[in-house]
């Protein structure tokens, strides 16, 4: 609708991994440039997509990280829950590659129906696995769900979860066993002013009268930095062909402390992952 009938010239910020998957075609066949889009599934970097210009990291490269992190405190039985889906795959991919690198197989591997998301039976497979740490990758609610039914068969593990659930309305969902959770994280910690970006974010919303900036709306913000330069450089009357070749244009782009380029065979923006653990407080620490 927005393409075919509203003629837009760019789209901009899409959520989800199966549903901007699902765009690919239209995307192509109008040539619309889509800037941004809110998930960092391989399948819209690699092969390149020649409209989508990603902003932020991959989830491969999150989940990597993760193990990494898990590793480096010597803890070694990881088992991985995923959503049967092309996200969970694509999480799964970056997950496994980490497990490799440390010479690592995952104490359990379990998957669930997205649609339909049952923990029931996976429960008592996570407690005899005796995992020290489990790797969800699934949406906010079907991890809120887990987790409780983990922790009520009896398992104590560290649970780790990608950067789709770095915001407030996650943690305040997970209730109780909010506190101790990991979230990957693909943007500098948000009270960190060490950014520009940062700094700018949080000027911006005191002025809105907004007390803190969340994960999530740091990510909005970097891909509107991105977005508005497209347009800068698209000129006075920007087309979608211009802003395919703005876009294209862009080189090491600081968006505040981070650097952004593409090349026409190289659409992939941001490397950056680090991890955040929920506090006490319900807030995400670094």
């Amino acid at each position: 609708m927005l393409v075919e009938e509203q003629n837009v010239v760019a789209m901009f910020l899409t959520r989800g991994t199966p549903h901007t998957e699902a765009m690919i075609p239209t995307l192509e066949k109008y040539g619309v440039p889509l800037i941004g889009p809110s998930t960092g599934a391989m399948v819209l970097h690699q092969p390149v997509r020649k409209h989508i210009f990603n902003v932020r990291a991959t989830y491969q490269r999150e989940a990597e990280k993760a193990i990494t992190h898990l590793n480096s405190m010597g803890i070694t039985r990881i088992g991985i829950v995923y959503s049967d889906d092309s996200f969970g795959a694509d999480g799964v991919a970056g997950v496994q590659k980490g497990l490799t690198t440390a010479k690592l197989t995952p104490a359990v591997l379990e998957k669930f129906n997205r649609a339909k998301p049952d923990f029931t039976p996976i429960a008592p497979k996570i407690y005899q696995s005796n995992a020290q740490a489990i790797i969800m990758v699934a949406s906010g609610q079907a991890v809120v769900d887990g987790v409780k039914a983990f922790r009520a068969a009896g398992s104590a593990a560290q649970i780790v979860t990608l950067s789709n659930n770095a915001s407030g309305g996650f943690v305040k969902s997970l209730g109780d066993n909010a506190r101790g959770v990991i979230v990957t994280q693909v943007f500098p910690y948000e009270r960190s002013i060490a950014y520009p970006m940062v700094k700018e974010a949080q000027e911006l919303a005191k002025a809105k009268g907004m007390n803190e900036i969340s994960p999530a709306m740091l990510e909005g913000f970097a891909a509107a930095k991105v977005l508005v330069e497209g347009l800068r450089r698209a000129g006075p009357k920007p087309s979608r062909e211009k802003i395919q070749a703005a876009l294209e244009g862009i080189r090491k782009l600081d968006i505040g402390g981070l650097e952004v380029s593409y090349t026409p065979e190289d659409h992939t923006g941001l490397d950056f992952a680090d991890l955040s653990i929920i506090g006490t407080d319900g807030k995400f620490k670094r």
